[in-house]
């Protein structure tokens, strides 16, 4: 696949001078595209790579570095297994680097520190004394375990103040997937691939564009050697090991829509303390879930809730996990709707489309003309004995005093003036102490009908053509 998106990112790598040694950090989920972030920056540049081996020991890394360096640079001569260290290759490398300008990617780098903080020391004196008098380097340290290269690597006393760039790596957003294949599925079709797959390019790479989505579905999620069908499994061992907590954790969210912490506690038999803080941490670090609270609320411990927003988790448990043992066992007879019934499906894209829309919300602001503004923005849900009573999918709270409100629909049939009511009953009861101006917005992904276009109730009205197109 064609390399798309990422400008900004581009834009911030390519800010070096090239007259002085710089040091960027870029961690984000696995699959997220940071490899090929460097390569495609690095396209035009002398790059030495080195890449950390998973689960390996500090011997071998030594060894493995060793190895890639004298690949790098043809001096097979230097190879001397075990009377190698940090210090004494950092010195080698920087020798052999001189002084012309070059990028050094140091690839997967919390496996080459093997999840402890002497690399990182060993780097700093490296830095300090050698790379950044002797050489004129980019050097990019890249990590796919975020929670790591978030609190050992950025956080490190060892390199504070020596991070010159930091790229926090996402999934693309939306645009620049249907920028770059709308020509061949329509804008639907990408919206409802987006909601399965998010925006992560190893995920869109699997996608047969020629073929709808069904197939596509079909073919990644319900057949026994679908790439999509254990991915589950893949990407939290290579993020948190065997510790079942973190899964445990991200079912009790998808079975529920959100949870507390009490709640979370509970069902994983976990004492409430710092421990539980650092999985729920992680998880958020890794992008897999977020912390949310209701907007007319105080942020905090106490009004926090956890809610899944890794679009490919939320459809996992949703429509494979259920069928895990039907699909395994290569009963290919049934028919793609068997796994994705009517009801739960429209369900589940009305969900899967809040959270897009959520996390376009810089983009939805623009095309509302209030980009430049300053804003919160959430959801505001009352809540009743165990369920949340009434919900407002989308809220702006404005600098400028207006409070925007956003109603979501995702359906093929059109919106008629019937959703006039839902939303006045929403605002009735909606908190507004400072008696912020309220502006209605619907989003949808049909057309609205004549009738609620002609009652003038809502100040805007947004088709996914206006947003996305």
């Amino acid at each position: 696949m064609e390399f798309i998106g990422r400008k900004k990112e581009l834009e911030l790598l390519k800010t070096w001078d090239k007259k002085s040694s710089r040091l960027t950090v870029i961690y984000g989920r696995r699959r997220v595209g940071k490899t090929r972030l460097v390569e495609e920056y690095a396209s035009n540049e002398i790059i030495y790579k080195f890449e950390g081996l998973e689960g390996q020991s500090k011997r071998e890394q030594l060894k493995s570095f060793l190895l890639q360096l004298s690949l790098n640079f043809n001096k097979f001569e230097i190879q001397k297994p075990g009377s190698q260290n940090w210090d004494n290759l950092f010195l080698l490398l920087s020798n052999y680097l001189g002084s012309d300008p070059c990028v050094v990617f140091f690839d997967e780098f919390q496996w080459m520190a093997g999840d402890r903080n002497e690399l990182v020391s060993r780097l700093k004196f490296a830095w300090d004394n050698i790379f950044s008098k002797k050489n004129k380097i980019h050097m990019v340290l890249c990590g796919s375990i975020s929670s790591f290269m978030v609190k050992n690597v950025l956080r490190s006393k060892a390199l504070y103040g020596r991070v010159d760039a930091e790229i926090n790596l996402g999934p693309l957003f939306l645009p620049a997937i249907t920028n770059a294949f709308s020509h061949k599925r329509s804008l639907r079709e990408l919206i409802e691939l987006y909601m399965v797959v998010g925006g992560v390019p190893q995920y869109l790479k699997m996608l047969d564009f020629s073929k709808s989505i069904f197939l596509n579905l079909k073919n990644l999620c319900f057949s026994s050697n679908g790439y999509l069908v254990n991915e589950l499994d893949r990407i939290l061992i290579s993020h948190f090991g065997k510790n079942t907590t973190y899964r445990n954790i991200i079912i009790y969210l998808s079975k529920n829509n959100w949870g507390d912490r009490k709640h979370l506690e509970k069902f994983c038999q976990i004492k409430s303390g710092g421990r539980f803080s650092l999985y729920l941490d992680n998880l958020e670090l890794a992008g897999f879930i977020e912390k949310y609270v209701s907007v007319d609320k105080p942020t905090g411990v106490k009004n926090a809730r956890y809610r899944i927003i890794d679009p490919y988790l939320l459809f996992y448990f949703n429509f494979i996990y259920p069928h895990l043992r039907k699909i395994n066992q290569q009963e290919d007879s049934f028919p793609i709707t068997h796994f994705l019934p009517d009801k739960k499906y429209f369900s589940w894209q009305g969900i899967a489309f809040e959270r897009v829309c959520y996390r376009h919300n810089r983009l939805i602001a623009e095309k509302l003309g209030f980009g430049a503004v300053q804003y919160d923005v959430g959801s505001w849900f009352q809540k009743g004995a165990d369920n949340i009573k009434s919900q407002i999918d989308l809220i702006f709270i404005r600098a400028d005093g207006v409070l925007t409100l956003c109603e979501i629909k995702f359906t093929r049939n059109k919106i008629g003036k019937e959703v006039i009511k839902d939303i006045e009953r929403k605002i009735e009861i909606l908190p507004n102490p400072k008696q912020l101006s309220i502006e209605k917005v619907l989003i949808t992904a049909a057309k609205p009908t004549e009738p609620l276009e002609q009652e003038g109730y809502f100040h805007n009205i947004l088709t996914i053509d206006n947003i996305f197109s």
